[in-house]
């Protein structure tokens, strides 16, 4: 895996401080951007043992100028929270392609109950690669109610939550909505106004060829066929 955390470091850092804005057909988020969201949606903060509580911009430094190697990372979330090490290895391979490809997305609401999960986002962006899909978790409510556990404060009414893969729809099989992503925006200070984007710095292209799949048909088949068995290891153990 290399430097793969240092790479996604350096590729996001061209997004810092942005506010971006997500489009479905019902649903709209505004986002800010930031370098100190990154290492909670790797979830990097399971390097930390149980003495340690590093976590946003520090963590963000601490893993950036220390230089730490993918293998580094992940030997300390193996020493100090073992059972994250293969949730965290998947985060760190697939987050930047899911965000490249992001406009394929669908978006749908979290119907798993609260008794249920340490989740807090109460909508997700989804994408389905081979058996599995790849959750962006997205909290919209009013700023401020519970985000200091994190040490993040956003901006906007909307915040990337968590970003993690199941082999089920465990999170969402209940959702009433299941949206196409109609539109990704900036905001253009100098502008003032809003214009098209994308995660790939290049112009929007729908229908583009990637390894993503097109997680609609996925996810309606799954509905309305099969629920897939829930994995055994504890979701909500692994989940953030």
């Amino acid at each position: 895996m290399a430097h793969k955390v240092q790479k996604i470091f350096e590729w996001f850092k061209q997004f810092n401080k942005i506010d971006i804005k997500i489009q479905g057909e019902t649903k709209e988020f505004d986002i800010e951007l930031g370098n100190k969201y990154l290492p909670h949606l790797l979830g990097l903060q399971y390097m930390n043992d149980s003495s340690s509580s590093i976590r946003g911009y520090a963590l963000y430094k601490y893993i950036e100028k220390n230089n730490f190697s993918d293998k580094e990372i992940l030997e300390k979330v193996k020493n100090n929270n073992p059972h994250m090490e293969e949730a965290v290895k998947n985060r760190i391979e697939t987050f930047q392609e899911f965000m490249e490809n992001i406009e394929n997305a669908f978006i749908v609401e979290r119907s798993i109950p609260d008794s249920k999960t340490n989740i807090k986002s109460n909508y997700f962006i989804v994408q389905s690669k081979g058996n599995d899909f790849l959750h962006l978790g997205i909290k919209q409510e009013n700023i401020g109610s519970f985000i200091s556990e994190f040490d993040i404060t956003p901006k906007k009414d909307s915040w990337l939550e968590t970003y993690f893969s199941r082999n089920n729809i465990t999170y969402f099989q209940d959702s009433k909505i299941i949206e196409e992503i109609k539109g990704l925006y900036k905001y253009n200070e100098d502008k003032q106004e809003f214009e098209k984007f994308a995660f790939t710095g290049k112009e929007i292209k729908y229908e583009k060829e990637n390894n993503l799949e097109n997680v609609s048909t996925k996810i309606r088949e799954k509905k309305k066929v099969l629920i897939p068995k829930k994995i055994k290891n504890n979701d909500r153990d692994n989940e953030r």
